[in-house]
């Protein structure tokens, strides 16, 4: 019984002394990060958290830019309206698949869509509230362009304010003051899934679409991995979604 105490205790200190040394001798393949210092470690967090959108990387390259206007259209089924969210979202640094996910939530690409609420109404493609935007005219909300202006100027406001796309977009949905409180109510976080689920398929779809034909590095270069395919080849030229029109 002794001997075999003695002889786990060994074992034990042998296993400790190998895997001392193997630090020691840098016998390890830990990623970089392991020996950063702490300030370094924070920016290279920051950065990671900060990278740029790949669909943004791509749509800034004019190279690739045909392509992604291609997939929105197809998405939204108009050039015009997927134009105008890809310049605004690109303007305020804000993903175009949040942005276009956030406009089907609200109008359903709609640019005259109009929603009663007691004492307000909402307008347009990214559903503007006449209180929340007393300065602007009938006329103003229904032009696509500059409803999506200020509808994604809003929204990054929002982001930046929330610190996460989830409390950003809670509080374009009920207000910052409600949100902040901690008081947020079940049909804002209902919101926020379906339009963060609608976002998820977006990426998904574009990367199966646009994957094989772009490479986006880490520091926001695209390179072309494949020629481009010749217009009506790919599946998104005559993709109409299958989405219910209810809300």
């Amino acid at each position: 019984m002794f001997l075999g105490v003695v002889a786990v205790l060994l074992l034990i200190s042998s296993i400790t002394l190998i895997l001392i040394a193997g630090y020691g001798l840098g016998m390890n393949n830990d990623p970089a990060w392991v020996s950063m210092h702490p300030d370094e470690y924070r920016n290279a967090v920051l950065k990671e958290k900060h990278r740029s959108d790949p669909i943004l990387a791509l749509y800034r390259d004019k190279s690739a830019r045909d392509d992604v206007v291609a997939f929105f259209s197809a998405v939204v089924h108009s050039e015009d309206l997927a134009r105008v969210i890809l310049k605004r979202a690109e303007e305020y640094d804000v993903s175009p698949s949040l942005a276009a996910a956030l406009s089907w939530e609200e109008s359903r690409y709609n640019p005259e869509a109009i929603n009663r609420n007691k004492g307000s109404i909402d307008r347009g493609l990214f559903q503007l509230n006449s209180k929340s935007f007393p300065n602007l005219t009938d006329r103003d909300f229904f032009n696509p362009d500059l409803n999506a202006r200020y509808g994604i100027a809003h929204l990054r406001w929002c982001l930046d304010l929330g610190g996460s796309e989830v409390s950003g977009l809670a509080m374009y949905n009920a207000g910052t003051t409600r949100v902040r409180a901690d008081s947020t109510p079940k049909t804002t976080l209902d919101y926020v899934s379906r339009v963060l689920a609608f976002k998820d398929g977006l990426d998904a779809l574009f990367t199966r679409e646009l994957g094989t034909r772009w490479l986006v590095a880490a520091d926001g270069g695209v390179r072309a991995l494949a020629p481009r395919k010749a217009q009506g080849e790919t599946h998104m030229a005559s993709v109409f979604f299958p989405l219910t029109t209810s809300r």
